[in-house]
């Protein structure tokens, strides 16, 4: 599809800098190493044959820094102040599979609909999907092939629940929530009661999963319900594949998890806290905003500043890496003695 550089412009908005006003038309939303006379290219830094050919893409959007160092008289370009949040905001608009995907032009033949769900308009609803009893749907949400939605859950507009995903009862989902292929949501915690003979006794976990606007969730991850409650997740929160979110947590705006985490029962994650991958966070843990938990780092204890932590229990990490380069100091050592005496 065709589009003007003034729809881009108006996109934009507040990023847009200047411009060496050329109106031009692209057709696709191409990298900088492999495009056509009709693409759109984004530049956050100067490409390595930059001195030996120009560029002519149709648009390219860049820094003011990088287009003062390009030969690109010929070309449309916008000058902004973040590329890749340009970039972001672009393919989301223009070349999103999660949001402007029609494959089913409305809901498909073999779907299951209670006659008490409730859906708003431009609502896309798969193969073999199942939407329970008084489930609330928003205006153009997706819901792709093979989806479970169980009584009273509700969907908020403009999310996209991606092949076999299963929303547990009474959960709720804010707006522009996006669901990786596989994830549980609101499936029953773990917890167990032991006897005198050491059997296990299921507890039931009767709390619900509220997930706020924005949020992401990466394939097969799974969010359990509260024992009571609510597990929350709040707005913005992007989690990775693989990841576990245990009964009774709260985790709170724009936090990052990279695949493989897991956190156990109402443990209590702050703003803008990164936990990069397989860290892991024991039940009734606090971690504060801002913190960054790197090299598989294991929660035993409340993280209680802002900064980078890593090791197990978490320790700030140029203690850490001094711990480290110790034990490897003390590990050679070891070796000359050993050496020395045999």
């Amino acid at each position: 599809m065709r589009h003007t550089t003034k729809e881009l412009c108006d996109l934009l908005g507040d990023l847009v800098l200047r411009t060496n006003n050329k109106e031009a038309y692209f057709e696709s939303i191409d990298s900088a190493e492999d495009f056509g006379p009709n693409s759109l290219i984004f530049l956050s830094d100067l490409p390595e044959n930059s001195n030996d050919k120009p560029l002519r893409p149709a648009v390219l959007v860049t820094s003011p820094k990088i287009a003062e160092q390009l030969d690109v008289e010929s070309v449309c370009v916008i000058m902004v102040d973040n590329v890749r949040l340009a970039l972001a905001r672009s393919k989301q608009h223009f070349a999103d599979y999660d949001t402007l995907d029609s494959e089913w032009d409305a809901i498909h033949d073999t779907a299951v609909i209670h006659s008490s769900a409730q859906l708003g308009s431009d609502v896309r609803i798969g193969p073999n999907c199942i939407i329970g009893k008084g489930v609330k749907i928003g205006r153009g949400v997706q819901i792709r092939a093979n989806c479970v939605i169980e009584h009273g859950a509700v969907i908020g507009a403009d999310s996209v629940l991606h092949p076999m995903v299963n929303v547990g009862y009474d959960c709720i989902l804010g707006e522009r929530v996006i669901i990786r292929p596989g994830v549980v949501i609101g499936n029953e915690g773990f917890g167990f009661a032991q006897d005198n003979n050491k059997h296990y006794h299921r507890v039931p976990h009767t709390g619900i999963v509220h997930i706020s606007d924005d949020v992401q969730i990466g394939s097969n991850s799974n969010i359990d319900r509260a024992t009571y409650g609510v597990t929350r997740i709040e707005r913005g929160v992007k989690i990775d594949a693989l990841c576990h979110v245990a009964h009774n947590v709260k985790i709170d705006e724009d936090t990052l998890f990279v695949a493989q985490c897991g956190v156990a029962g109402s443990s209590r994650i702050g703003k803008r806290v990164i936990l990069s991958g397989q860290t892991g966070v024991i039940d009734h843990r606090t971690i504060v905003d801002d913190a960054v938990l790197v090299h598989r780092c294991g929660v035993t204890a409340d993280v209680l500043e802002a900064g980078m932590w890593a090791g197990t229990p978490p320790k700030p990490f140029k203690e850490y890496v001094r711990d480290v380069n110790l034990a490897k100091k003390v590990e050679r050592l070891a070796a000359v003695v050993k050496r020395l005496t045999h």
